[in-house]
């Protein structure tokens, strides 16, 4: 306790308890630190010199021979392709070659393609093709990639394809394709028209040779073929070397990689002597004068220590603590109830402190979904609800440093003003909404893929749900976000932890550059009549315009934009929902019948016959087409999708993944395997090849209308080479959304399957011998989803009898009379 003097007492316990120092001379430790400081300086600017004049000169001689490499092994290469090239532009221009394309003569034909086939390198093969018929009747049995028809139609035009390679089995190849031209060429559209084309494939190992030529002792070469950054494929390698690696381009497709070897490294290295022996001096140098410099500031410190001594006047602890009461209590125990007297302003601030807790608001949380924000409009998704929305997403934006959003949303009746909640709530933060209005999710999609500044948006829309219904579906920093992402921002929406500030909105056309891109990479060979349903929703207007411009003859139903969907609901995976589509393909004897979702981000299709295709079977052509160009490419698949995808995909030498249903858990798998191809049961195909990756049933139905014209089949003949197994369509059994997650855990947990190999990826899913069974939790609706594939019905009942008797255990008051 502290007694009438203050603090007097503890300053003489203080000083009392003090010893007598011992006089000590002053330690200097100047010398140490001058010297060390010069072995730094020496070690610093021989690590620069180091870098800068040997490693730096180094490397630019390593580049120097290494581009001579690789631009040597370019030219020989280009020289041996261009000559194979112009030998089939030769044979192409013979007469009687000529004149056995136009009367079909097949022994005449024969003798050309052996001749051709001498004078190639071993192991090619070649064809010789008509231009009235379709390449695949005239060579049954041979399974021509989708490039290659590609190239064949190119050359028919006039044009000149460069070479592609491909993969059979395990040996890779290059396809070379030429024009067979006449003198009487058929003139239509002012294009040329060839009567026929040669196609021959080369084993990729008859470049080899050209590699070899350049010096195989001084590095390695590897071919190249990319279609993308993110994918390419080596078609072969010669020799062995080390990086850096030096590249070359052959052409908008192939490219060369050098990597020189340890000889070439060693040519291209530096002599360092006469660095070393300037360095050495500089080292000599810098630790003399570091020397003599601690020796000078040692003896001018000394007679200064020594002057300090003889007048010394360096008051008692006891005056210290006379002038400053505090200074002598640092190493003194002082109770607590002594500290609030010694500090009693201090104590007093600490006492009337007091800790506020944020009011919270408070929104429902079933309507933070798996990978979106859906709800009830008015009630559960109202404007208070899109006001917090856009405060929390433009202040997540403005504290990463980033200025804009893109904002958009579908033709439901409440959009325009949840619209306009969610913008003033952004732009209350200080942040900039690029407004792009009415349009599918797909644009918005589009607008941050293609954005250099702005890598946020966020679409108004319920999707597929009817029109009671309302939500969002975010993007921040270029990705989809999904449940977790999801929960942070209904908890930042909650504690109102916004920034303020003072926004702007531009309007912004996304729709004119999207329409353009898709024109410029997607031609059609031929007309197609072609039935839209866009079952009044988001792409009602745009769909339309699109598939004109492309040349289709449309025919558009339900495309007027309505928010009460009044024909039907805006969800294409219900059979019932495809009726009228259906029928209007029928009726007005149309190739093929497109239906969209409420925001154009899911598309089924319906056959010139009446068939509807499910997404899984549209998986399976795509994935033909784009894995056969592109070995090696993973593919992205749903636990809905059928089981004879997977063999499918392997089959073309790709990698079958099955994932989680949503569509954002779907774009963050792609974006994590890279994968080239997605899709899922319920209609989202994302497509990655050409394009952005994103789900979108307009680019889809695009690419689907240039295979059917490459191939000129109809669709029904196209899909018939993939026959669909005997299986149901999604089965919703209703159920309380408090409970659909809990159902399907205690299922996983205790369910009897007997000797089915189950996968829990999302939901159950147990696959047999004959069949596979499936039951997951809907992360859009009150329900549960089953869906069944079997060999044939009676397993497929099988199936539903074995699951319903699960479920009965888990959940005894499901109707499960499916």
């Amino acid at each position: 306790m502290l007694n009438k003097e203050g603090f007097s007492v503890f300053a003489f316990r203080r000083e009392k308890n003090q010893q007598p120092s011992k006089e000590k001379s002053p330690k200097n430790p100047t010398k140490i630190g001058l010297i060390a400081g010069a072995i730094v300086l020496n070690a610093l600017v021989a690590y620069f010199v180091y870098q800068h004049f040997i490693v730096r000169v180094e490397h630019e001689n390593l580049a120097r021979l290494s581009e001579q490499q690789v631009q040597t092994a370019a030219r020989q290469l280009q020289f041996k392709i261009n000559g194979l090239q112009s030998s089939l532009d030769q044979f192409g221009q013979r007469h009687t070659l000529i004149s056995g394309i136009e009367k079909n003569d097949g022994q005449l034909l024969e003798q050309w393609r052996a001749t051709i086939s001498n004078a190639l390198p071993e192991g090619s093969t070649v064809l010789l093709l008509n231009s009235r018929a379709a390449p695949e009747a005239q060579i049954p049995g041979l399974d021509f990639r989708f490039t290659e028809l590609d190239m064949i139609n190119e050359v028919i035009r006039g044009e000149k394809p460069l070479p592609e390679a491909g993969k059979i089995e395990d040996s890779w190849f290059f396809t070379l394709v030429s024009g067979i031209f006449s003198r009487d060429d058929i003139e239509i559209n002012n294009a040329h028209l060839a009567p026929g084309a040669i196609m021959v494939r080369l084993p990729i190992s008859s470049l080899n040779d050209a590699l070899i030529q350049a010096d195989v002792s001084l590095g390695s070469y590897q071919l190249i073929q990319s279609y993308q950054p993110r994918l390419n494929q080596t078609l072969t390698t010669v020799g062995t070397g080390l990086s850096p690696k030096v590249s070359a381009k052959l052409n908008d497709l192939w490219s060369i990689d050098f990597y020189p070897s340890k000889m070439l490294i060693k040519q291209a290295n530096a002599q360092p002597w006469f660095v070393l022996i300037g360095l050495s001096v500089f080292a000599g140098l810098t630790l003399f004068g570091a020397v003599f410099a601690a020796n000078f500031i040692e003896k001018k410190k000394l007679r200064k220590h020594q002057a300090s001594m003889l007048s010394n006047t360096t008051p008692s602890a006891h005056q210290a603590s006379a002038a400053n009461p505090l200074a002598a209590l640092d190493d003194v125990e002082i109770a607590e109830e002594d500290k609030s007297l010694m500090s009693g302003e201090a104590a007093s601030r600490s006492n009337t402190t007091t800790t506020m807790e944020p009011v919270k608001l408070k929104f429902p949380e079933h309507v933070f979904r798996a990978y979106d924000i859906r709800g009830l409009a008015k009630d559960e998704i109202n404007t208070n609800f899109a006001l917090a929305l856009g405060k929390t997403l433009g202040s997540r934006i403005v504290a990463q440093g980033d200025t804009h959003i893109f904002v958009a949303r579908d033709g439901r009746t409440s959009s325009p003003e949840l619209s306009k909640a969610l913008i003033d709530g952004i732009v209350s933060t200080g942040c900039r909404v690029n407004d792009i209005g009415l349009m599918p999710s797909p644009l918005l999609y589009y607008a941050v893929a293609t954005s250099e500044e702005n890598k946020h948006g966020v679409i108004v829309t319920a999707s597929h749900n009817g029109a009671d219904y309302n939500g969002f579906k975010i993007m921040l920093n270029g990705n989809t976000l999904a449940k977790d992402e999801i929960a942070v921002i209904r908890q930042q929406m909650e504690t109102e932890d916004f920034n303020t500030g003072e926004g702007s909105v531009t309007e912004t056309d996304v729709e004119s550059n999207y329409i353009d891109e898709i024109l410029s990479d997607v031609a059609l060979m031929g007309d197609v009549r072609l039935v839209i349903d866009a079952g009044n929703g988001a792409t009602s207007e745009i769909a339309p315009r699109l598939f004109s411009e492309m040349g289709c003859d449309v025919i558009p139903l339900h495309c007027e934009i309505d928010g009460n969907f009044p024909n039907h609901d805006p969800d294409p995976s219900r059979e019932e929902n495809l009726a009228d589509l259906i029928k209007a393909v029928k009726d007005e004897g149309a190739d093929l019948g497109v239906a969209f979702d409420g925001d154009g981000d899911r598309i089924f299709i319906v056959t010139d016959e009446g068939e509807i295709i499910t997404a899984d079977r549209l998986l399976m052509l795509f994935a033909k087409d784009i894995v056969s160009r592109n070995p090696g490419a993973d593919v992205v698949y749903d636990v809905k999708c059928t089981r004879q995808l997977g063999s499918l995909i392997s089959s073309y030498g790709g990698r079958p993944i099955m994932w989680k249903t949503g569509h954002a858990h779907m774009k963050a798998k792609l974006i994590e395997t890279g994968a080239l191809l997605g899709g899922e049961y319920s209609g989202h195909i994302f497509i990655k090849d050409r394009w952005y990756g994103f789900d979108d049933g307009l680019l889809v139905a695009a690419r689907l209308l240039e295979i059917m014209s490459l191939r000129d089949q109809k669709m029904s003949e196209i899909f018939a080479a993939f026959p669909a197994l005997p299986s149901t369509p999604e089965i919703r059994v209703a159920i309380d959304e408090s409970e659909k997650f809990e159902t399907v855990k205690r299922l996983v947990e205790s369910g009897n399957f007997q000797s089915g190999t189950t996968t829990t990826v999302d939901g159950l899913r147990v696959d047999f011998a004959k069949g596979w069974g499936l039951v997951r939790a809907s992360n859009t609706a009150a329900e549960l989803t089953l869906r069944f594939e079997g060999d044939n019905e009676e397993v497929i009942e099988q199936l539903k009898l074995l699951f319903k008797r699960e479920l009965a255990k888990v959940a005894p008051s499901l109707d499960l009379s499916f």
